[in-house]
């Protein structure tokens, strides 16, 4: 009877049926595949087709794996991070590999050589290159099933692998299709003629042994092509999980009055949150930065509170939950939409056995009005049956040295499907070098370890350009370069990280600059009923950073791509990897009383205040400043025991169209420090007034 439940279709408009048609037929697919005829308990067969239709499967998704699979990762993460100490947050995050071979002549770096039963389901990359050929030797075979340019594999134009599985997002190359293997799976990449230095992650799953697997074949292809084309269209239009037959919608508002809460009457039976929706009237996006009628502090300041059968499982700020914030940036994927007029909705089906109850917490200082829209029915709630946690953190620290900041650790059983990432960042350098950790079980090494804050994300080298994908998005980037509210979310489905008993889930802090940003992350799990809930809110932190207005900010003029003129000493362009652009200016031996001059251009007259990003280090000195003539009231000393930088603000300046001059000049060393007068100019950054 359930299979009929399921398969009934309510009174929708013609276009919603079409897609609902869609999701039925993968999801009767799939009780077909796992149930077999007599619908015995036993293990599916792991095929390409059951694969696929996880894909898009939130009913799935919300209970426990079966057949069980860890999920784990291969990457070119830095090795030296296996002798701890300060190698724990080494960042030589590429050409690290499992192995080196000859094959048949060819100089083969293995990626990931992987022991079956088990299956692929994503591969990143930042810098795939036609010149190198990837190959998939699958179960032992020495012949590869898949050889193609690197590149290809990203490009959705090398079958299967269609674009809506395979593409570049944000410069970082993803393929999200399942290549399952019954014993084995060894991937490599080809050196050509010049050192190959690959960025790369690889997720996979591995099954108990003797799971039966039927191993990844492209000469199949057609078999599953009618399947792979529903569910990219599921991807690229997604549906919530069907609701069954007497499903029915349940909308009301509350109005929050400040410091108060207000509830929905509980929802009783053995039933599920099939999708929601939320609204807050009123919220805009205009006025002051804390005005709390704005939409940033409006959504952060409504603290959401779901229980499912009693026990605390969602406790995150009202937008966070939505997968993007601060305030309402419209984007839509897998599990999230929200759009342009503030409604926010979640597809992440939400079962629950006994009872459900929601609400809501003002914790600002005005009452709020939100429109509610849940849609609830029937839903067996089974021994495999998990409730959703959610739990939002934040944390306010200095970057350096680097630090691991914990998303989420648990106890019991259940997995994890989601993380949001969001950065108030008080700088303009790139934020995200830190790398994902994931220990599963009490491991002593994770068995997940990234290579990139980005990377997970999907993209790669920091793209600053919003962008939107099935299972990942950039939803805010406010600039200028890195700097100012950024907005991540990422979707684990197939690469879902189940746990037995325990799990971390650590994000590294690896900032290219000591600064001061602010951090919140929502993690998002399934987990069995009697574990672990989220950890309360904590109210004092939930208003957004004002990093200030970004609109008259441009972007920083780096500092070694400007002409200079010096009396004294050399000028020249050096590397160095924490300045934006990995370079910057230096000026060396100078001596007090000598002068530079640095060259640098205005596209439109005005004031302006100008701010310069520079180097401390032991052996840099002290110099005062002018601009076009006009002085900086104080001298910096770029003097420090280690390297370290300076943001000193030299005033607000009348600056010309076109030419203007930053003058340098030599002042006598710090005495207390090592005697040096290097001057390391990072960028100029100029702020209109």
């Amino acid at each position: 009877m359930r299979l009929l439940s399921i398969c009934y279709i309510s009174a929708e408009p013609p276009a919603m049926r079409s897609r609902t048609r869609d999701a039925l037929k993968i999801i009767l697919l799939g009780a077909l595949v796992i149930a077999g005829p007599a619908c015995a308990p036993r293990s599916e067969v792991i095929t390409v087709e059951s694969l696929l239709l996880e894909m898009a499967d939130f009913e799935k998704l919300a209970r426990k794996p079966f057949p069980y699979f860890k999920h784990a990762q291969a990457s070119s993460y830095d090795r030296e991070s296996h002798e701890g100490g300060d190698g724990w947050f080494a960042n030589r995050d590429a050409g690290q590999y499992v192995r080196t071979e000859t094959n048949g002549g060819r100089t083969e770096h293995v990626l990931a050589d992987l022991a079956g039963p088990g299956a692929v389901t994503r591969f990143w990359s930042a810098n795939p290159d036609r010149t190198n050929t990837v190959r998939f030797y699958f179960d032992g075979e020495a012949r590869p099933r898949v050889e193609v340019p690197f590149a290809s594999l990203f490009t959705g134009t090398t079958p299967p692998f269609g674009p809506d599985f395979s593409y570049i997002s944000g410069g970082g190359g993803n393929l999200y299709y399942p290549l399952p293997f019954a014993s084995s799976l060894k991937i490599t990449a080809e050196e050509s003629d010049r050192p190959l230095r690959l960025y790369y992650e690889i997720g996979h799953r591995a099954y108990p042994s003797g799971t039966p697997v039927e191993t990844f074949d492209p000469g199949r292809s057609e078999r599953w092509a009618g399947l792979q084309a529903r569910v990219a269209r599921l991807l690229a239009a997604p549906e919530p999980a069907p609701a069954p037959r007497g499903a029915e919608w349940i909308v009301r508002r509350l109005a929050v009055p400040p410091g108060e809460t207000r509830s929905l009457d509980p929802v009783r039976g053995e039933k599920a949150v099939f999708e929601w929706s939320a609204r807050v009237l009123g919220a805009r996006e205009e006025g002051a930065w804390n005005d709390p009628e704005r939409a940033h502090n409006a959504l952060r300041f409504l603290v959401l509170d779901v229980r499912f059968d009693g026990e605390r499982s969602v406790a995150t700020p009202l937008g966070d939950f939505f997968g993007s914030g601060p305030g309402i940036n419209p984007y839509e994927n897998l599990f999230f939409t929200v759009d342009g007029t503030g409604r926010m909705t979640s597809r992440l089906l939400m079962p629950f056995r006994d009872m459900m109850e929601l609400s809501l917490g003002n914790a600002g200082p005005i009452p709020y009005t939100v429109e509610l829209a849940l849609r609830i029915g029937d839903h067996d709630f089974t021994e495999r049956g998990y409730h959703l946690r959610a739990q939002w953190r934040t944390l306010t620290r200095e970057t350096w040295p680097p630090f691991d900041a914990n998303v989420l650790e648990t106890t019991g059983e259940g997995k994890v499907v989601g993380t949001v990432y969001e950065i108030a960042n008080d700088g303009l350098i790139w934020w995200g070098e830190g790398d994902q950790k994931v220990f599963i079980d009490g491991e002593p090494f994770p068995s997940t370890f990234g290579t990139g804050t980005e990377d997970d994300y999907g993209y790669a080298y920091g793209d600053n350009r919003p962008f939107t994908r099935p299972y990942h998005a950039q939803t805010r980037v406010d600039g200028p370069a890195s700097g100012g509210h950024i907005s991540l979310n990422r979707w684990y489905v197939l690469d879902a990280l189940p746990f037995r008993t325990a799990l971390r889930f650590d994000q590294e802090i690896w900032h290219w600059m000591p600064c001061k940003p602010t951090w919140a992350q929502v993690g998002y799990w399934y987990a069995a009923p009697g574990t672990p809930g989220p950890r309360p809110v904590d109210r004092a932190s939930l208003a957004p950073v004002d990093l200030g207005p970004r609109a008259a900010m441009l972007d920083p003029i780096e500092g070694e791509e400007l002409r200079s003129e010096s009396r004294g000493g050399t000028t020249g362009r050096e590397r160095l990897a924490n300045c934006s652009g990995a370079a910057h200016l230096v000026w060396r031996g100078a001596r007090p009383g000598d002068r530079l001059a640095v060259h640098f251009t205005v596209l439109r007259a005005g004031r302006y205040a100008v701010e310069l990003n520079l180097c401390k280090s032991p052996d840099f000195g002290r110099f005062a400043f002018a601009v076009n003539g006009a002085p900086a009231a104080e001298a910096v000393d770029c003097s420090s025991p280690a390297l370290d930088w300076t943001r000193p603000r030299l005033g607000v300046f009348d600056l010309g169209e076109g030419d203007n001059i930053l003058e340098v000049r030599a002042l006598a060393p710090n005495p207390a420090a090592r005697a040096g007068s290097v001057l390391g100019l990072d960028y100029i950054f100029l702020v209109g007034q």
